[in-house]
């Protein structure tokens, strides 16, 4: 075996999984932004007063709950199924370090251009939420072909600057 790191409590290793380059590439870049934000998702919500809501505690399901969660239609009924077996996994520490270092990057395209840093963080957002790019720039009256030239270029910039201080690929 070669000398890659192998840390199976982190992730365990697969062959198959996206292979990384040995400089900073722009797809690349997109990639690490995407995934910062969908960690950013998974973290939990900070502390204060609860949301408007379900304030009662949970509490067992009799029988007379049962027969009227049976008239429920099919889409009601795996809608609360859902949400009742709904597990939520927590980040790991390195991957809140790659978050927090690929934010970073965004701080520092602001400084450069801050347009090129607004569109690479709402593309990066929108992608990590599987949302539609298209709608994204309907909304916002921008063109889709001047929307993804400046994703382009920002990433371009960001692997370029990343290759240029010689970070380590990650």
């Amino acid at each position: 075996m070669d000398d890659r790191k192998i840390n199976a409590l982190e992730a365990p290793y697969d062959e198959t999984r996206e292979q990384i380059p040995a400089r900073w590439e722009p797809e690349h870049v997109g990639r690490r932004l995407v995934m910062a934000f969908v960690t950013l998702d998974r973290l939990p919500p900070l502390r204060g007063p609860r949301e408007p809501g379900g304030h009662w505690p949970q509490h067992a399901i009799e029988w007379v709950d049962r027969l009227a969660q049976a008239e429920l239609s099919d889409a009601e009924r795996h809608t609360r199924e859902a949400a009742q077996n709904f597990t939520n996994l927590r980040p790991t520490s390195a991957e809140i370090a790659a978050m927090e270092t690929a934010l970073d990057w965004l701080r520092e395209l602001r400084g450069v251009d801050s347009g090129m840093a607004l569109v690479a963080s709402l593309w990066a957002l929108t992608a990590a939420r599987h949302r539609s790019v298209r709608k994204l720039c309907a909304k916002r009256g921008w063109a889709p072909y001047t929307f993804y030239r400046k994703r382009a270029k920002a990433l371009a910039y960001l692997a370029d600057t990343l290759n240029a201080r010689n970070v380590a690929v990650f």
